[in-house]
């Protein structure tokens, strides 16, 4: 499944948050994953501090620990899955197949 996951940088917190995201090495940005989660692409809004991830999971649990490594310095008020066109379209006319 993929996963729309909106944040919000606590502001007090924002100065220490974008200064350890600035810093990340390589080897952690390859390892701010656990298992079975892959980001599909991160996008910010750095002056208010918020942001939205899109992450492609099957593993709840794998997405909660990664929330949960975040859990200091933001919250993510948002997590929702999210289809793309092609499957968006499938599913509306299954829906609409089955309303007759």
């Amino acid at each position: 499944m993929i996963f729309m996951c909106t944040y919000q940088i606590d502001r007090e917190k924002q100065a220490d948050c974008q200064a350890f995201f600035a810093t990340m090495t390589e080897e952690q940005i390859a390892g701010e994953y656990p298992d079975g989660v892959k980001q599909i692409g991160r996008w910010h809004d750095l002056p208010n501090g918020r942001g939205v991830v899109i992450l492609e999971t099957d593993d709840q649990e794998a997405l909660t620990m990664w929330i949960m490594g975040w859990s200091g310095l933001a919250t993510f008020p948002i997590v929702t899955p999210v289809v793309d066109d092609t499957d968006g379209r499938k599913i509306v006319n299954a829906m609409l197949a089955a309303q007759g």
